[in-house]
């Protein structure tokens, strides 16, 4: 069992090329059999030139002093192996009430966040985690259950690209935080500013790694939410797949087998729709246009991922079955109308075109992009962005306001830079509930999702002070009375009519 599972983590990383002294990987454990047993396996593989190591443990806040024992002992055991390790704490209780979502989904997205964070601090060439082969099962199992095609159906993947799992949005645009789910890629080892998610044990059983940490003489912590039927997968970990069990006992990996077939065919039709996208799809302003020729010509399984991946281009939450297939069925009538798709996207199907747009959204056209990643802002004075937009500091307040200018106390206009997000980027927007995910943030307010990574944020001593053109943070409220500067971001010829 040792050696076998040893060959094939072995196996995995030389597959992906990082089984390299040089290369270096974060793990994610959380003390618990899966990750303790993976953390073991791959030390013993550093030892005989394989990757470096770097422990992340993100305690959730959910079992108070129990998982800060935990905590501890994932930094005493990452000492005693010479691992360096980086640990944090998330009050995902709070963060879940913020959101209004369930803790489950709150956890994960501070998990990932934190992830991904560690990973770009370490330069890594890959973050591991430990899902096992039962894990796919229950994943596969849930999916079903709620209903899915092959996009839910291939289950967990073995290596997913960083923009589709560094960058997780509210309700669950992906299923993987994913862009655009085109199938497996193999590695490049020089990518390690963008390091993948990957899983080494996707084909490895929960009894395995039971035998394996009982034979290694590992001491793994066990959370009891695993098994409280509170959670829907704790309910399909200990009733579902035992009752399947009894009519297969190799269900497991039956459900793994369809798992790699719907990953295959999944793979297949995004290819098929790739092939087919630039004669389908026209950019314009604030949306996309599909030529109803062209949509007439795809099959009808087609036609529902390119309105799925219209929606994901918009940045707006996955649409369900029932939206698609209410859309794809006003497009093929070809009769002309206007009415709401989901998520704030309106769809027009006209004569020829049929459009997807997003409400309120701001226009291409209309919206800056920063040409690098962090610029410091003259105060006061005028500080080209390029593109033709100009970013201004002034003290008197512009001829006329917009959602483009802000106004902040001057006490924060020492240092005053525009960046754009980064992994993990979080603000309290003025007049809200509490802290938020720029990224949600983004969501909600259908900010295209291709013109987010270069979105102009403003920032002083690394806090967010204002998503330009959006909201101002709390923090950069002014009460009437303050000492102020006024920002403001424009076409260079537009700014010289707003500015004093």
């Amino acid at each position: 069992m040792d050696d076998s599972l040893l060959t094939r983590v072995h196996r995995f990383l030389t597959t992906q090329g990082l089984f390299r002294p040089d290369a270096l990987l974060v793990v994610a454990v959380s003390g618990g059999p899966d990750s303790l047993c993976l953390l073991h396996i791959l030390a013993a593989l550093t030892r005989s030139g394989g990757p470096q190591l770097h422990v992340a443990h993100l305690d959730h806040g959910f079992r108070g002093a129990q998982s800060a024992a935990e905590a501890r002992a994932v930094a005493d055991t990452a000492a005693a192996w010479a691992i360096p390790a980086t640990l944090s704490y998330a009050d995902v209780p709070a963060l879940a009430r913020a959101s209004g979502g369930g803790s489950q989904a709150a956890a994960r997205r501070a998990r990932y966040a934190f992830f991904s964070e560690v990973a770009r601090a370490v330069a890594a060439h890959a973050v591991a985690v430990a899902h096992t082969a039962d894990d796919q099962a229950e994943t596969v199992l849930l999916h079903a259950l709620r209903g899915a095609g092959p996009a839910g159906l291939r289950g967990m993947r073995p290596v997913v690209a960083w923009d589709e799992w560094a960058f997780q949005e509210v309700g669950g645009r992906r299923q993987e935080a994913g862009g655009g789910g085109r199938g497996e890629r193999l590695l490049s080892p020089a990518s390690c500013l963008l390091p993948p998610l990957i899983r080494p044990l996707l084909e490895t059983t929960r009894a395995e790694i039971m035998a394996y940490c009982a034979q290694n003489h590992l001491a793994p912590a066990e959370d009891p939410s695993n098994s409280s039927p509170r959670y829907a997968r704790s309910r399909v970990r200990h009733q579902l797949l035992p009752a399947l069990a009894a009519h297969n006992p190799q269900v497991v990996a039956a459900l793994g087998r369809t798992a790699q077939i719907c990953a295959d065919d999944y793979a297949f039709m995004q290819a098929a729709l790739d092939a087919a996208w630039p004669a389908l799809v026209v950019e314009v302003s604030g949306g996309l246009e599909l030529g109803l020729e062209a949509w007439q010509n795809l099959h009808p399984a087609l036609r529902r991922y390119a309105l799925r991946r219209a929606a994901a281009h918009l940045g707006t939450a996955e649409l369900s079955f029932a939206q698609v297939e209410a859309g794809r069925a006003a497009i093929d009538s070809r009769r002309k109308g206007r009415g709401s798709l989901a998520h704030g996207l309106l769809l027009d199907v006209g004569s020829t075109h049929a459009s997807i747009r997003t409400l309120g959204a701001p226009e291409s056209t209309e919206s800056p992009q920063l040409a690098t990643d962090t610029l410091l802002i003259t105060t006061p004075g005028r500080t080209p962005l390029g593109g033709g937009w100009v970013c201004i500091a002034q003290r008197e307040p512009p001829a006329k306001t917009s959602p483009w200018w802000v106004a902040i106390p001057a006490e924060l206009a020492r240092g005053l830079a525009l960046r754009v997000r980064r992994p993990g980027d979080r603000f309290r927007p003025a007049g809200g509930r509490g802290g938020r995910r720029l990224q949600d943030f983004f969501v909600d307010r259908k900010v295209p999702q291709r013109l987010r990574d270069a979105w102009p944020i403003l920032v002083a001593d690394g806090e967010i002070l204002w998503v330009a053109g959006l909201r101002a943070a709390e923090r950069a409220c002014i009460s009437g009375t303050e000492d102020v500067f006024w920002i403001g971001i424009g076409r260079e010829e537009e700014q010289q009519d707003h500015a004093h």
